[in-house]
């Protein structure tokens, strides 16, 4: 409520049910009352302040009070007088009608309906009604108002009666003329993409009620509260919130609250895809005006959707702040509402940018003659008001823009339940990714420039890949002996060291046994960060948590390769005597820093364990022996390949080091690009089919860069090559993830990478010589009917696309 004027935020709190601070108004200064009393938006909340707090409010106060109350109570006679000619009229022209709000809302929404204001008379009328109708009110003299633009609205322009009334300031003016809005609808779902199934069940329960004398037609009580909450709610998704009505909405619930017969009709009456829309009204009036709840309507808030919540938990304020700070927070309320992906968008861009900016002219009830000259001036004031207008909604859209999207993407981050541990992993990951690829980027240009060729580089690679091979098992081991935190701890302290030394030393017998090291190292991360995001999710969250890991680790190669194009040459302006050779190796130095940095957020973080009796290091499930010999065979095609990126680039294509950097750099963003697109692509298609397109997609585009010797066009086909690779990454990793028990997890993420490592270890040495002998196009040309026959045996071998989970319960985590 930071954001409400401090004499608005004390009356509100005064006229709370429960926990109200009524002393707090003498706080407020005479300007400030000034301003609550002529405020057209809080014109309704002096009298039951009135009647709630009078003896705190200033003597001129409550004399001002005092008067509106007397005006709107003879208001509320002509209103009955005026209702009773219009609906003798549309009885006479046999249309059939029910009256919403206003006076319909006694008892329980108000003390009585003279305690409120009330400016118009809101009538349903069944579709074959509706021309009767209108036609009566004609006959008996009312018009169709010409003040209101075009927009979306559930009734027919407004009929009022022309009788030369001026607005004076006065809300409670008794001789402001009373207009009529016949309703031919009681919920928009056309224009709003959601709503309740069927309201038509409202109309057959009608009833006739009475408010002194007057008899009239209106919904049954439970009808009318349930359209009353979808009135309010649809005001605070089109962002006009009126927090008068949740104010009228909690005092019905704190005096029904005790209503059990009442409430069962409630739940006997509207159905699951009703009363979920009216909870979120009354969640919202219990949080402003601390009203007592049904038990029922308690069972119905606490059941409403995670979007729904996580909106809640974050700006449930902003139904009220926005009419004192500027804010478009409803639209994700909106959008939380919302079924279909399309219609998210266009309401989204409808709310953000608007095609059409409307304003609504003050009534001007007037059949008075005018003069040519007045007409023509009141035309011009207009179209200045409008321009003026127009240019100042533009303003507050532009204004609110970045603070929306920001609110947004909160809110979209929260409705997936990540937990605050999961941040600080990717904390983690983002510093050893950094690392990583600012070292990758540049250790082979670094070999080759130190005189080495691509069949020592192949034994480099075959080198890590075998260490990755034999580690694996033993990183399996550690893990499960010592806890997730310990063995990644072990990994970012160890790493950093053994790549320094490759950074340093120049003998080959060293440099191959440093990489072998280093690859078993690695194994230690490449084992660990499955389970690790396997327990910082659950199993709704988890394919969203290892696209944003990959994802993020795919940007931050953006970030790696500019900085890895460009570092060597920063560092080689420190003076004459850093060589080119010279500058790559502080590079890769500072690239092992970065590394060890990974080891302190990864300190804070407490990983749950599997029960000693449940461990399993071979865990024997049937889906790995479908999965694991698929990832060997497109692990081949991987290991082929990668390790040489650079080399190819630099040797065959001859592309400086910067320009690497920059590919490197376009690579990662379309990668980013597409592992946030491949939840989608899983949705659509599942999770096996998924990947398998997403995998024969790369097989073509290695196919085709084979066969492309410019080195523009391969660079383009690079990048998409790379987009493929990864789409298929999450995918990969949440299906196993999910066809394995929380307990063999850690085991099953071993045997994964024991298999790759060896799949890559095998074809890092057999490319590194065959590059050498028979060149790039012809070796990257079988790569890709590698890849391309990995790809057919995920389909062939995983089988259908939704496979079942074995034992879907997710383990907590202590952050």
């Amino acid at each position: 409520m930071t954001n409400i004027p401090h004499h608005v935020r004390v009356m509100l709190s005064s006229l709370k049910f429960h926990g109200a601070a009524p002393e707090e108004l003498r706080t407020i200064k005479d300007a400030e009352w000034q301003d609550l009393l002529s405020q057209w938006s809080l014109d309704r909340f002096p009298i039951p302040l009135r009647q709630a707090c009078g003896d705190l409010l200033p003597e001129w106060v409550r004399e001002q009070i005092d008067r509106d109350t007397i005006g709107n109570a003879e208001r509320f006679e002509r209103i009955k007088a005026d209702y009773s000619k219009v609906a003798h009229a549309i009885g006479n022209a046999n249309a059939d009608h029910v009256v919403l709000k206003g006076f319909a809302q006694w008892p329980g929404y108000v003390e009585h309906p003279r305690f409120r204001r009330q400016s118009d008379i809101d009538l349903y009328c069944p579709p074959d009604s509706i021309v009767r109708a209108r036609e009566a009110l004609s006959g008996i003299g009312y018009e169709t108002v010409d003040w209101v633009q075009p927009g979306p609205s559930d009734h027919i322009p407004p009929m009022i009666r022309k009788t030369g009334w001026k607005w004076r300031g006065d809300f409670f003016d008794p001789e402001m003329p009373i207009s009529v809005e016949i309703h031919f609808r009681l919920w928009d779902e056309q224009g709003l993409h959601f709503g309740p199934a069927d309201l038509d069940q409202f109309w057959f329960r009608r009833v006739e009620r009475k408010v002194d004398d007057l008899v009239f037609p209106s919904l049954s009580p439970v009808d009318g509260l349930g359209y009353f909450a979808l009135n309010v709610l649809r005001d605070l998704v089109r962002g006009r919130p009126r927090t008068y009505n949740l104010y009228e909405l909690a005092r019905f619930l704190n005096t029904n609250a005790e209503e059990k017969l009442f409430w069962q009709n409630w739940v006997d009456l509207h159905d699951e895809t009703l009363r979920p829309l009216e909870a979120i009204t009354f969640r919202l009036a219990t949080h402003w005006f601390a009203c007592r709840l049904p038990e029922p309507v308690q069972k119905e808030i606490d059941s409403l959707p995670a979007a729904v919540n996580s909106w809640f938990d974050l700006y449930e304020d902003s139904a009220v702040t926005t009419e004192f700070h500027p804010n478009k927070d409803l639209v994700w309320l909106h959008l939380s509402l919302i079924d279909f992906p399309r219609h998210r968008r266009t309401v989204l861009l409808n709310r953000l940018f608007p095609e059409q900016i409307t304003p609504v002219d003050a009534p001007y009830i007037d059949k008075s003659p005018e003069s040519k000259e007045n007409r023509q001036d009141s035309r011009l004031r207009k179209r200045a008001r409008y321009v003026g207008y127009v240019a100042s909604r533009a303003a507050y859209h532009l204004r609110v823009l970045p603070s929306t999207l920001w609110h947004g993407a909160r809110w979209w981050l929260a409705t997936k339940n990540i937990s605050k541990g999961f941040w600080t992993f990717f904390a983690t990951a983002f510093l050893f990714d950094l690392g990583m690829y600012i070292f990758f980027i540049l250790y082979n240009l670094y070999l080759l420039d130190r005189g080495f060729k691509e069949n020592f580089l192949g034994m480099v690679a075959s080198a890590s890949a075998i260490g990755g091979m034999v580690g694996t098992i033993p990183a399996g081991m550690l893990a499960q002996r010592f806890g997730l935190r310990k063995a990644i701890l072990v990994c970012l302290t160890a790493l950093p060291l053994v790549f320094s030394l490759r950074s340093i030393l120049g003998q080959e017998a060293a440099l191959v046994a440093l990489a072998f090291l280093g690859g078993a190292t690695v194994s230690i991360w490449a084992v660990c960060i499955s389970p690790a995001i396997a327990q910082l999710t659950d199993e709704h969250s988890r394919p969203f948590g290892f696209s944003v890991i990959f994802s993020a680790g795919i940007g931050i190669g953006i970030l790696g390769g500019q900085i890895a194009g460009r570092l060597p040459g920063w560092l080689s302006q420190i003076g004459t005597a850093v060589t080119d050779l010279r500058a790559k190796q502080l590079a890769l130095l500072i690239a092992c820093g970065m590394m060890a940095l990974a080891t302190l957020p990864i300190s804070r973080l407490r990983f749950t364990s599997a029960p000693a009796q449940e461990r399993k290091l071979y865990p024997r499930n049937p889906f790995l022996l479908r999965y694991l010999p698929a990832i060997a065979v497109w692990s081949l095609a991987i290991g082929a390949f990668s390790p040489f990126f650079n080399a190819y680039m630099s040797q065959h294509l001859r592309i400086p080091v910067h320009q690497i950097g920059e590919i490197v750099s376009a690579s990662h963003l379309s990668q980013l690009v597409a592992v946030l697109a491949a939840p989608m692509v899983f949705r659509k298609f599942g999770l096996v089919t998924g990947i398998m397109y997403t995998q024969i997609a790369a097989a073509i585009g290695l196919a085709c860069l084979a066969a492309v010797p410019r080195a523009s066009t391969a660079a383009m086909i690079y990048v998409g090559y790379m987009a493929f690779q990864w789409m298929s990454e999450p995918g990969m990793f949440s299906l196993l993830m999910n066809q394995v028990s929380p307990a063999e997890r850690t085991g099953a993420s071993t045997l994964n990478f024991l298999v790759i490592n060896v799949s890559q270890a095998i074809a890092a040495t057999v490319a590194g010589a065959s590059f050498t002998r028979f060149g790039y196009p012809v070796v990257m040309g079988v790569t890709a009917g590698v890849a391309m026959v990995g790809a057919l045996l995920f389909r062939f071998l995983l089988g259908s696309n939704q496979l079942p989970v074995t034992q879907p319960s997710p383990a907590s985590l202590e952050a």
